[in-house]
């Protein structure tokens, strides 16, 4: 179950709970400016809020309250090595949010939801949970789906958001160093979790969550770590990133699977905690 984590501010006057307002599509102002394109395309799919459904924002100030609360510190069923943090329960407008990014279409919430984990970043940093910045280069491992669930959203949700989250973390004053790192793949069979108990999620996983080659290639800003090879010999934060956390059965294999290959994890950030 969720507890209160740390609740620390912000650890870079760059990036601020209102700069996370702003860059989630103008944190309740409204529209930057009438063009017909944007008229025409909300007659075609009417805009409208991801966690509210509230019409005319993509991604209302109200919503965005839900993903900038103190952190929760996740203890889960599974048998997690790693500590863990969400932003927020998996209730009301952030569960709404998250269904509607993997699940219906809304991927314009990539960029709201990496830029709500990044502060989340800094939050970590400042109540001394991870390295400060500047000391360690973050390396962000999204946590794999499987490829049919890729095929059926027709990309491969938490790549995009650990994306966003580096571009966040690389624009800020001053500029962090950042790396994403898709060291992880499901291979086989997996049933769809939902419904699943504990035990049953963590057999569903069993020897499912495998690293990925070791010449695969990671995006990187200047600074971090290009390769496994170096990843392995640099220091580095390295966080495993995942949208909602249940039992912990998928991070857990995450984590034992980087574990299990040398690279040591120095916690989990997720979206919602159920």
């Amino acid at each position: 179950m969720p507890e209160p984590g740390p609740p620390g501010e912000p650890a870079r006057p760059g990036r601020s709970h209102s700069d996370t307002v702003r860059r989630g599509e103008g944190g309740g102002k409204g529209r930057r400016g009438f063009t017909w394109g944007a008229a025409l395309a909300d007659l075609v799919v009417p805009l409208e809020c991801g966690g509210c459904g509230r019409p005319g924002e993509r991604w209302c100030a109200g919503c965005a309250e839900t993903l900038a609360g103190p952190l929760l510190r996740i203890r889960t069923r599974a048998d997690l090595t790693a500590p863990a943090w969400a932003l927020a329960r998996h209730t009301g407008a952030a569960a709404h949010a998250v269904s509607a990014y993997k699940d219906r279409g809304r991927a314009d919430l990539a960029r709201t939801f990496g830029a709500a984990l990044a502060v989340g970043i800094d939050r970590l940093r400042a109540a001394g949970e991870i390295a400060e910045a500047g000391e360690r280069p973050v390396v962000l491992v999204p946590a794999p789906a499987s490829a049919r669930a890729r095929r059926r959203r027709g990309f491969d949700h938490m790549r995009v958001v650990a994306d966003a989250v580096a571009a966040d973390l690389v624009g800020s004053v001053p500029p962090d160093t950042a790396a994403v790192a898709p060291l992880l793949e499901v291979r086989g069979r997996v049933r769809d979790a939902s419904g699943l108990g504990a035990q049953a999620r963590t057999d569903n996983l069993a020897g499912r969550i495998r690293r990925r080659p070791a010449d695969t290639a990671l995006r990187v800003s200047p600074g971090a770590p290009e390769t496994v090879a170096a990843l392995l010999c640099t220091p580095a934060t390295i966080l495993v990133v995942d949208d909602v956390v249940t039992t912990g059965a998928t991070v857990a294999a995450c984590v034992a699977a980087l574990g299990s290959g040398g690279l040591k994890v120095a916690g989990v950030l997720a979206l919602t905690a159920a």
